[in-house]
Order: C-alpha cells, then sequence, then structure tokens
C-alpha cells in the first residue's frame, strides 16, 4: 500500500479523475501481468467465509458496482483478493452519461463526489465481455448490477446477463440517473420484481436508496425493504452514495461516496437488520476502507460488504488489508454475525 500511496496514488491524482481512471483500467487490462502476480493480493481465512445474497462467498469484501461499468476487467479485479466482484450497472442501451466533469475528489475526506449517470457501452457489449469471461477459472464470485427506467428494458438486461454471472443486483437508487426513482415507489418496485422473478434462477440483490440516519429512519425505505422480502429478494444492498450539491460539477449536483458516510451506512444497516432479521442478507455499502470498519458493519448486521473508493484511495493491497485486520478482530473479539 506505501508503493501506491507515497507514489503511483500521487501520480494518479495528478490527473483528472476520470483521465487516473483510464489509466487504472489501462493498468487492468494487462491480463499477463495480474496472472503473473497470482495470489499476491489475497488473504486466506476460514473464518471470514461469508454470503452475500445467500451466495458463499470466501470473505465478506466485495468489489461495488461502478469500478467495471462495462464489466472488461473483472477477470483482473478478481485477483484483488476480493470474496466477490460486482460489474455493471449495466443498462440495456448505451448511454454517454452525465456531461463532464461528473467526478470530483475530496481529498482530504477520502472521498468522491460523482455525478457520471451510468456512463456506458449497454447490454450487447456487456454480454460479449462476459462470454469471453465465462470461459475462464473463477476467484471469486460474479455479481452484476442492473439499472434502468423501464421494467421491460431492466428485465431483458437481468434475463441476458443471469447466465454469466452468480446473481444480479437491481440498482434502483442511482441519484444521477433522471427518471429511476420511479423504482423508489413501492408499487412500482413491485412490479419491477415480480417481472423479474418470472424468469428468475438466481440469487437477487436490491440497492437500495439512501437516507440520512440524522433524520430519523426513512420509513418510505423500510416500505421498499418490505416488498422485497415478500417478494422473495434474497439480499439487500445498503446503500447508495448520498445526494450532493456541487459546482464543480457540470450538473450541479451528485453523489458522495468514501469515508464520510460510515457512520450512516452503520445507522441504514443497523436500521434493517431490526426490521428485517435474518430474512433479508444486508449488503453494506459506504464508507468502509478498514477492518475495524468492516467488522463495525458485520456487528451491524451485514453478511458481506462493498468498497469502491477505499480502493481508489488505498490501492490494490486494501482488499487484503482489510481482511487481514478483519480476521484479527475475528479472532480478538469473536464472529460478530453471531
Amino acid at each position: 500500500m506505501q508503493i501506491y500511496k507515497n507514489l503511483l496514488r500521487p501520480i494518479l491524482f495528478n490527473f483528472a479523475p476520470e483521465t487516473a481512471w483510464g489509466i487504472s483500467d489501462f493498468a487492468l487490462s494487462q491480463t499477463w501481468f495480474w496472472k503473473l502476480l497470482g495470489s499476491t493480493f489475497e488473504h486466506h481465512n476460514d473464518l471470514l467465509t461469508s454470503s452475500v445474497a445467500g451466495i458463499p462467498i470466501s470473505n465478506p469484501v466485495g468489489l461495488a458496482a461502478g469500478y467495471d461499468k462495462d464489466c472488461k476487467f473483472l477477470g483482473s479485479l478478481e485477483r484483488l483478493g476480493f470474496g466477490y466482484v460486482m460489474g455493471g450497472t449495466v443498462t440495456k442501451n448505451p448511454r454517454p452519461g452525465n456531461p463532464k466533469p461528473r467526478i470530483i475528489r475530496l481529498k482530504d475526506q477520502n472521498a468522491l463526489i460523482n455525478s457520471l449517470g451510468f456512463p456506458g457501452k449497454g447490454l450487447t457489449h456487456a454480454i460479449s465481455e462476459m462470454s469471453k469471461l465465462k470461459s475462464k477459472p473463477k476467484r471469486s464470485v460474479r455479481v452484476l448490477s442492473v439499472s434502468g427506467t423501464e421494467i421491460s428494458d431492466i428485465t431483458e438486461c437481468h434475463q441476458k446477463l443471469e447466465p454469466f454471472c452468480d446473481g444480479i443486483e437491481l440498482n434502483i437508487s442511482s441519484p444521477n440517473t433522471k427518471g429511476l426513482r420511479i423504482f423508489q415507489e413501492t408499487s412500482n418496485l413491485r412490479s419491477l420484481i415480480v417481472s423479474v422473478n418470472e424468469n428468475r434462477s438466481k440469487p437477487l440483490l436490491v440497492k437500495m436508496p439512501p437516507y440520512k440516519s440524522q433524520e430519523g429512519i426513512d420509513e418510505n425505505a423500510l416500505n421498499l425493504g418490505r416488498i422485497c422480502m415478500e417478494e422473495k429478494v434474497e439480499g439487500l444492498t445498503v446503500s447508495n452514495t448520498i445526494p450532493m450539491d456541487s459546482d464543480e460539477l457540470a450538473v450541479g449536483h451528485g453523489g458522495l461516496s468514501g469515508s464520510p458516510l460510515f457512520e450512516n451506512t452503520l445507522e441504514m444497516v443497523t436500521s434493517y437488520k431490526k426490521e428485517f432479521g435474518s430474512g433479508l442478507e444486508i449488503n453494506a455499502c459506504g464508507g468502509i476502507s478498514t477492518g475495524y470498519e468492516a467488522y463495525e458493519a458485520l456487528k451491524s448486521g451485514a453478511t458481506s460488504i462493498q468498497i469502491l473508493t477505499s480502493l481508489i484511495y488505498q490501492g490494490p493491497k486494501v482488499v487484503q488489508n482489510i481482511n487481514r485486520d478483519l480476521g484479527e478482530l475475528f479472532m480478538k473479539n469473536g464472529d460478530p454475525r453471531v
């Protein structure tokens, strides 16, 4: 991590965020290099086995949707030691996303604000990339995130991508995509899940909208969770970026991710766990970057966690470091999930 923190990150952070992301993508495209590294970034500990939406995973740390939008680099990302990787978010049709600039760094907070708006090459391209990956050995569980503003489009994405992965996440909560919030209405969410369930054979997660815990429990969010449980969804991702205004973004607003979200994430996970018990597995997402924070998320009721912003700030050893420290906490304090 020190090489990344002291040498590579300063170089990358001299570039605009999306340019730096492109450089990282180029590095991930060098599959020979990641094969050469073998298991360098992995950390194996049987104490850490867990599940995401009922799918067994070797450790609870997953890659959140948004890092590999077109599912092109999942094979390389699997070598960073994740228990699962999530590709996408995939939409039916190609999307340019929102105008640039659409990512800003808050370096002093280890945070980002993005207004990306699901830029991607669409379903056909994602199928092509996953077809290439299907014949290669798996080093982690693979989950794909899909979204859209029409039930038929999302259902098509689900049906055509499900054969290539272990589970699907329905993203209903991006703050940067016009029209997406229609599925934050209970009747619309139920209709969406019913449509997806007609041809579903693998576990399903729903990525929930965030709320600010200091303002109290969001009853609408809990109602959405109740719909998920009634319609036999296996897991909830809790949650997405928190909406925030910024004059530095072309559209004037985006979603905050990174360290400032951590306490809010714990509060939301606790609320969902209290409401749904073992009826829905909780996948904690937001502000987690250390083994201690991962432990606290599991203690609050999650069975798995997701990271993305911490990968950008801490580099490729972040998963190994989280799992190593998490294992030590398990040995010292016991399994928080018991």
